[in-house]
């Protein structure tokens, strides 16, 4: 046996307590002592019970008990913070549902379909474009719905199936990770193209539905699919998670996208799903400053589709500014390119300025 902690969230409280959170929000909090926090961390998949108590005893001096050990870990089982048989179930039970459920309805946008409609639509109509390729925010809707629209309100009718790009604001074990879920939208179900799941996952030899959970509450998923099935009410999606990986991972991805939708490419619509700068207290900064000529050199290197050059730009200094969409653009921008498009539009951009905290997130709309 040989005990796996999941990823999760630890914050520090009074004295020698600290507050341990599922990132999923699957699972209530836990406080914890600091000894048990050392504890928590030896179980990281590669020592059994026996090497576990060593370890324990040359940092601590204390004999712990295999007894107590397992008594800890049927307590962090029961709190679905130990990699095993019980989160395993969960994570069958939420494929086997199907649907992914709006998490975000009534808190952003409405339940109710005509409401909904006149929440999202723009009040000025846009000249339509047949785009291949559209970026978009995932900011607040009720913050950012004038640069949403100024994008979505440009698509052509004709669209049969979309592909929607997602940045991962959850903790994501895989490079990337496909939705296999249909997704609830006040509009009706956004069912997902599961036969180009299955031709996806012939290139990799990881299980690309494997994140799951980090889709409950992800809405640059969310939001973007309320657009799709608004505009396109027979469509299908192809809902992806882009979290990490490097030049050659990720235009391989890209290339892979449009290998199992070849024969789709002129009824689909790829969208990438990102904000720009996060800059500001609340990102930890010290103060706000503004983000717009970093923001306008790396998107006048998308709209080229310089996809390794916006890239480079972000890596070489570590994404001071924190576009978010760094490895989401990656792939976006090189399937585009790929596709034979030479060239984007910019829509709108635009900046939220939050008082309290002093901070600044950027976004944008672009068309390819």
């Amino acid at each position: 046996m040989k005990p796996r902690i999941r990823y999760l969230d630890i914050q520090a409280l009074d004295g020698d307590s600290f507050l341990i959170r599922d990132p999923y929000g699957i699972s209530p909090g836990l406080v914890v002592s600091s000894h048990a926090l050392f504890l928590m961390s030896l179980m990281d998949g590669r020592r059994d019970l026996l090497d576990i108590k060593a370890e324990f005893f040359k940092a601590t001096g204390y004999v712990i008990k295999e007894e107590e050990i397992k008594e800890f870990l049927q307590l962090l089982e029961e709190n679905l913070l130990l990699d095993g048989e019980k989160l395993q179930r969960v994570i069958r039970e939420e494929k086997d549902k199907g649907i992914r459920r709006m998490s975000h309805v009534f808190e952003v946008y409405p339940a109710d379909p005509q409401e909904a409609r006149k929440f999202l639509t723009g009040e000025e109509k846009k000249e339509k474009r047949d785009l291949l390729g559209l970026m978009v925010p995932h900011m607040d809707i009720r913050v950012a719905k004038k640069t949403y629209w100024e994008g979505y309100g440009r698509l052509k009718e004709g669209k049969e199936s979309v592909v929607i790009l997602g940045v991962s604001h959850y903790w994501h074990e895989m490079p990337f990770s496909v939705l296999a879920l249909s997704m609830e939208t006040p509009f009706g179900i956004l069912e997902v193209r599961k036969d180009l799941i299955g031709k996806l996952q012939s290139f990799y030899n990881f299980d690309i539905t494997h994140d799951i959970l980090s889709y409950r509450m992800e809405h640059s998923i969310e939001f973007a699919s309320l657009y799709v099935k608004m505009l396109y009410p027979q469509a299908k999606a192809l809902a992806l998670i882009v979290s990490y990986g490097d030049i050659p991972f990720l235009k391989g991805l890209a290339e892979n996208l449009l290998r199992v939708i070849d024969k789709d490419l002129k009824h689909t619509l790829i969208i990438s799903s990102v904000d720009l700068s996060h800059v500001g207290k609340k990102f930890g900064d010290m103060r706000s400053f503004d983000p717009s000529h970093r923001d306008r050199t790396y998107l006048n290197l998308l709209q080229n589709l310089e996809s390794e050059e916006a890239f480079n730009l972000l890596q070489k200094d570590s994404n001071f500014t924190r576009i978010d969409g760094q490895y989401t653009n990656l792939v976006f921008s090189h399937m585009l390119r790929k596709a034979g498009i030479e060239k984007g539009e910019l829509f709108d951009y635009s900046q939220y300025y939050e008082r309290e905290r002093d901070s600044i997130v950027s976004y944008t709309s672009m068309g390819f």
